[in-house]
């Protein structure tokens, strides 16, 4: 009865209510559409890279551990475990044509790392980071992370005393029964533990002691080597020098080249002279009394690209990256410290690979002493000053990349 006595009204009220209903597609459509294209992701696999030993993952839908020794991808919520005697690297890649390393998560021994869940954008246009989500539940890890373009990576790490939340930069992370220690060595990070936040800068250490929060930053170790990271011009820290001395022998160059917004040192010698023996280095004075210090640790990230000689040559001194850490001992006797990398087998099974290390190529490798001042002090070889550091690539044709050095003391 009431519609027919007023049926303008029905029909304004039909009409307006179509309008903004309209309007609610109109608008709501492309908002929804937009937000999605911003938002969307993908489950980009990373690779798994083993370094020594045979490693154990837990994958779902497996009912029994499954033991690896080969480069493999991983699924999410894939549980790696070490034991003492292997290792492993994880890392995440853009794909593409340039497929460059966005981070490296490298697992030490006696370790419990599970892969919860890596995401990247699914289209081009959106603005959101790339997410990679870790849970450490015992060991030591070393994370270190590129930024693709303007596009920033945030890594998630829960461990069973907080959540971690780690920037572009380079971190280490270590879970005991006790508590979770995080060392910044470059970028930044954010600790969560029992409803408080604490902000970590680069060069600082923090530690979550069971059902506790974050205590106060600390200093980290602290760094000898200046410009490790080669941020300043080469010249201004570090000397370049290459043997032979020959002007009929093409020399080995050094060129300091920006890595996924990482800046490293190139050490390069591709020449069609082989069979000739080069060697190019950048070294660094250090002149530093060290016989009041308890810890003595050198970290570097290493990318081995080429090497035309196998293993470390037929007298394990030739690789295409070496680390020399020239020292005074406590008896006033001049020694070095000597450590090479290199990922070609040697052809003849009787050549050495003393003080070498075989690791994977074309992937950043972050390398790590143990406490260097224990190791010496048993051989009889306390050092009491640290000299220099020379980095070099030595051997016919090589081609190497050196990034984040670093000798830490405290």
């Amino acid at each position: 009865m009431y519609r027919h006595r007023n049926p303008q009204r029905v029909a304004w009220m039909v009409l307006l209510l179509s309008f903004v209903f309209f309007l609610t597609l109109a608008i709501g459509i492309p908002m929804s559409v937009h937000s999605w294209v911003e938002h969307a992701t993908v489950y980009r696999p990373p690779l798994l890279h083993v370094l020594r030993g045979t490693l154990l993952l837990e994958v779902p839908g497996h009912g029994e551990l499954i033991p690896v020794t080969k480069e493999r991808s991983l699924a999410p919520q894939t549980l790696i475990r070490t034991d003492a005697t292997s290792g492993a690297i994880l890392s995440l890649l853009s794909g593409g044509e340039k497929n460059v390393e966005l981070a490296t998560v490298q697992v030490f021994n006696q370790t419990r790392l599970r892969l919860s869940d890596s995401r990247v954008p699914l289209f081009g246009s959106s603005k959101d980071p790339i997410r990679l989500t870790l849970r450490l539940d015992a060991g030591r890890i070393r994370v270190t992370s590129n930024q693709e373009g303007d596009r920033p990576i945030h890594i998630h790490v829960t461990t069973p005393h907080g959540q971690i939340v780690l920037a572009g930069g380079s971190y280490s992370l270590f879970v005991s029964n006790a508590g979770t220690e995080i060392t910044v060595r470059t970028g930044e990070a954010d600790v969560t533990a029992m409803g408080m936040t604490r902000h970590v800068g680069s060069g600082k250490r923090v530690f979550v002691a069971l059902g506790g929060p974050p205590q106060k930053p600390e200093p980290a170790e602290y760094n000898l080597v200046q410009n490790g990271n080669f941020l300043q011009p080469l010249a201004s820290t570090w000397q370049v020098g290459w043997a032979p001395n020959d002007s009929k022998v093409d020399p080995g160059t050094v060129s300091i080249v920006n890595v996924g917004g990482r800046y490293a040192a190139l050490l390069s010698r591709r020449s069609t002279q082989e069979g000739v023996h080069t060697e190019v280095w950048i070294e660094q004075k250090l002149n530093q009394d060290v016989r009041d210090i308890e810890s003595l640790v050198i970290r570097l990230d290493v990318r081995l690209l080429y090497q035309s000689l196998s293993g470390g040559g037929y007298l394990g001194s030739e690789y295409p990256l070496m680390i020399r850490l020239s020292y005074t001992d406590v008896n006033g006797r001049d020694r070095e410290w000597v450590h090479g990398f290199y990922f070609r087998p040697p052809e003849n099974r009787a050549w050495p690979t003393v003080n070498g290390e075989k690791i994977p190529p074309f992937i950043w490798y972050p390398f790590e002493t143990k406490n260097l001042l224990g190791t010496l002090k048993a051989q009889g070889a306390q050092p009491a000053t640290l000299r220099s550091l020379r980095i070099y690539a030595s051997g016919h044709n090589y081609q190497s990349m050196v990034s984040e050095v670093g000798i830490f003391i405290r």
